[in-house]
């Protein structure tokens, strides 16, 4: 049975955040058309075990030897926890475990600067891991090209974007710098991953950390790109201007574009490290219709 959500919760709470979800219109009890406004939201109470390289209903996973990705046990009614998937067994030197929402095959948006092909496009996730120490399992979270998940999606060591260069607009962390929280893209074909902010936040292990983002064609001039931690919009060191998204050779314009979660260990020892996901969100919605 579907469920109908009225409203986000604030900042510090659990749901998704107001500054992205409502301020569009994509929760707070609106009637409107489900075909011209389409969201996305799974809690993962229905994740069950994923194999990898396998399609499962509507993922496509891909994992190592002892790599799991699955429904987890935890419940905690004081961080809200209804469904978790956990990346867990990972505790090998440059353990992969990948998840993409479409089954490898579907891109579900697409950010485009074409008069007439415009939407609002907006996607987050609730993630915690339980090691931010360096060297321990590093992640990004996003939307990327479908494919992503995988074999070394993520470079052995770093745990940067493939160098060989795939679609992507969202976060990571680098085994080098884990607690970093940085605000990247980048568009295939490419090796160059572009900082919109580095270090844009400190994530704490056993920590619950909100990771968003939203474009808006509608927005003023070079605005039109917003990231968002715990709900708050960051101020970017090198913000994603018009004339970017509009060469579309540096940012991925144009591009179908799917929910990824990416996670790679950089560690040698026999302790897993793992990470978790309360939820994640997706939606777009056409303005020039």
């Amino acid at each position: 049975m579907a469920s109908t959500r009225h409203e986000a919760e604030g900042v510090s709470g659990r749901g998704l955040s107001p500054a992205i979800w409502q301020q569009y219109g994509f929760i707070g009890g609106n009637l409107d058309d489900p075909s011209l406004k389409t969201f996305f939201f799974d809690d993962f109470a229905g994740l069950g075990v994923h194999a990898t390289t396998v399609s499962q209903g509507g993922y496509m996973m891909f994992g190592d030897t002892g790599v799991t990705i699955q429904s987890a046990a935890a419940a905690d009614n004081s961080e809200g926890e209804f469904g978790l998937l956990e990346v867990d067994g990972n505790d090998a030197d440059n353990d992969e475990g990948y998840l993409e929402l479409g089954g490898g095959k579907s891109g579900l948006v697409r950010i485009d600067d074409t008069v007439g092909e415009r939407a609002v496009v907006a996607f987050e996730a609730r993630i915690k891991r339980t090691s931010v120490t360096d060297n321990h399992t590093a992640f990004a979270f996003g939307i990327g090209e479908p494919g992503f998940a995988a074999q070394d999606a993520l470079v052995a060591n770093t745990a940067a974007l493939c160098a060989a260069g795939k679609d992507f607009i969202g976060f990571q962390t680098l085994t080098a710098s884990n607690d970093e929280i940085d605000v990247v893209y980048q568009i295939g074909s490419t090796a160059t991953v572009n900082q919109v902010k580095d270090n844009a936040a400190t994530s704490v292990a056993a920590t619950w950390m909100k990771l968003g983002c939203v474009f808006d064609p509608h927005a003023a001039k070079d605005k039109k790109l917003k990231f968002f931690i715990d709900g708050e919009e960051i101020v970017p060191t090198t913000a994603v201007t018009d004339a970017v998204i509009a060469a579309g050779t540096a940012f991925p314009t144009d591009e179908e574009m799917t929910l990824v979660l990416l996670t790679r260990n950089g560690d040698g020892t026999s302790t897993a490290h793992a990470v978790q996901m309360d939820w994640w969100a997706v939606g777009t919605m056409p303005v020039d219709v």
